[in-house]
């Protein structure tokens, strides 16, 4: 069994260093820009996917609405793709993220976001999703977020969620990463990543 997951950001949705995240922040003008180059760039492709899943963060939706209407595919919805600590209003602005860097407080499985989530709970719902789309098999569009597409990629690499953070990521909005999961012949699951936070379809690439 093979499954091709391209696994996309949402494009731009942070507005000035006073902005303080929250899963209803919406896309910029920039953002809604990237959406539309993103879907028509996948619609473009001669392998295009088959499916589109997304967090239900308005950015996400949004950016894989443009992809669907692009595509021509239903708009599915999954919780477990949520973006690490959106349960609750950012303590911290934009500049405070920058500065103070409070991510760097949460490593161990049992560290929690401000929210109450543990890295560790992220890294097993993360996980779940992952192995859900697998499962699933075919060509999904995954839409989501940096944390979560680390927590995808950590699935497919065998790393446990009990695990200490393995490496940490940044990929830019509306990029694409390309993930090809597979049985071989003896029956081993082998992942690839073919390309990592791909912005070449992107008139305007932004990070934060």
């Amino acid at each position: 069994m093979t499954t091709r997951m391209l696994l996309a950001r949402h494009g731009h949705a942070t507005s000035g260093p006073d902005h303080r995240w929250d899963a209803s922040d919406p896309l910029t003008e920039t953002g809604l820009a990237q959406a539309a180059e993103l879907g028509a760039a996948l619609a473009a492709r001669a392998t295009r996917p088959d499916r589109i899943v997304a967090s239900p963060a308005v950015r996400a939706q949004q950016t894989a609405r443009a992809c669907a209407d692009a595509l021509g595919l239903e708009l599915e919805t999954d919780a477990r793709l949520m973006e690490f600590g959106s349960g609750a209003l950012s303590p911290f602005t934009l500049s405070e993220m920058l500065e103070l860097a409070p991510y760097d407080d949460i490593w161990h499985p049992d560290d929690a976001a401000w929210d109450g989530e543990t890295i560790g709970s992220f890294w097993t719902r993360t996980g779940e999703a992952a192995e859900a789309l697998w499962r699933a098999g075919g060509h999904p569009l995954v839409v989501s977020h940096v944390g979560t597409i680390q927590g995808l990629l950590r699935w497919a690499m065998g790393i446990a969620p009990d695990s200490p953070d393995a490496f940490a990521l940044l990929v830019d909005n509306a990029s694409l990463t390309d993930v090809v999961v597979r049985v071989d012949r003896h029956g081993r699951r082998r992942a690839e990543v073919h390309r990592l936070g791909a912005t070449d379809h992107l008139s305007t690439v932004t990070a934060i």
